[in-house]
């Protein structure tokens, strides 16, 4: 399946497919009433084209979470199906299903979740050993990623010598050192200052511009303007969409902060 751009651009190959997804918690003979009460995704549908930074917002308890633990094969939707680079994700289990988790997807949490007896170096190649690849290609491959994130410096270094930028930019190496298909992060600002946080969304620019496909859960709009589309979230279905299109960060960070309290309300922006 491919999506079309906008016109004049190459049609992009779809990386996500998101079709009809609703979650419900609780969902059982007994409960049926309450299930009603526990749904944390309705009937959800959209698309990520391949190399697309997309984003998700929405209030708390909108379902952006759930949905991201989705995508990541986490959850499993009650209703609807995701698939990841054609994979329908919810046919996957035991070995095939930790395989997709390491080679195709990577993750980046709010915490780095860095082990924290291996240095920087060794957190990023840690995928690499796994799948026993030479030596000198691992070297090679970190040190050349690590200069792309402004973290060769410190690849020699423990995390806990690391500032809290310095590790969120090994996690996303570490995330992303292996070429996967799609690339999750989950609030990955929500710890840090703004001058870490800026480096780090700065990083996932130049990941992304490498190639990454990155889908992020965020609050907030600083972090949600280096994307190029984001997704609204409310009560669990999806309110509507923002398209940066042509727009510098700052004009987009604007219309961000115009939309951000009508996310409860019915709304679209055509791309």
């Amino acid at each position: 399946m491919m999506n079309e751009g906008m016109p004049g651009q190459i049609r992009r190959r779809t990386m996500v497919e998101v079709r009809h997804v609703s979650k419900t918690y609780g969902q059982g003979r007994s409960q049926r009433r309450a299930a009603a009460t526990n749904q944390a995704l309705r009937g959800v549908s959209f698309t990520v084209a391949e190399g697309e930074f997309v984003g998700i917002m929405g209030p708390s308890g909108s379902g952006k979470s759930t949905l991201l633990n989705c995508l990541a094969t986490l959850d499993t939707p009650s209703e609807g199906t995701v698939r990841i680079g054609g994979v329908d994700v919810a046919k996957l289990a035991g070995k095939q299903l930790s395989r997709f988790r390491r080679d195709d997807l990577g993750f980046v949490f709010q915490d780095s979740n860095l082990l924290d007896t291996l240095t920087a170096f060794e957190n990023i190649a840690l995928a690499l050993t796994i799948s026993k690849t030479p030596a000198r290609e691992i070297e090679a491959r970190v040190n050349a990623l690590a200069h792309q994130l402004g973290i060769f410096e410190v690849l020699g270094k423990y995390p806990y010598e690391l500032s809290g930028g310095q590790r969120q930019r090994v996690a996303a190496a570490r995330a992303t050192i292996t070429h996967p298909k799609l690339v999750l992060a989950d609030e990955p600002t929500g710890a840090l200052d703004s001058k870490s946080a800026r480096a780090l969304l700065e990083s996932f620019t130049v990941l992304n511009q490498a190639g990454a496909t990155i889908v992020m859960v965020t609050h907030d709009s600083v972090s949600a303007s280096y994307c190029e589309r984001i997704l609204l979230l409310s009560d669990g279905a999806l309110s509507g969409e923002l398209c940066r299109g042509r727009q510098d960060r700052s004009e987009f960070y604007r219309r961000i902060v115009d939309t951000a309290g009508e996310l409860g309300e019915a709304m679209a922006d055509a791309c």
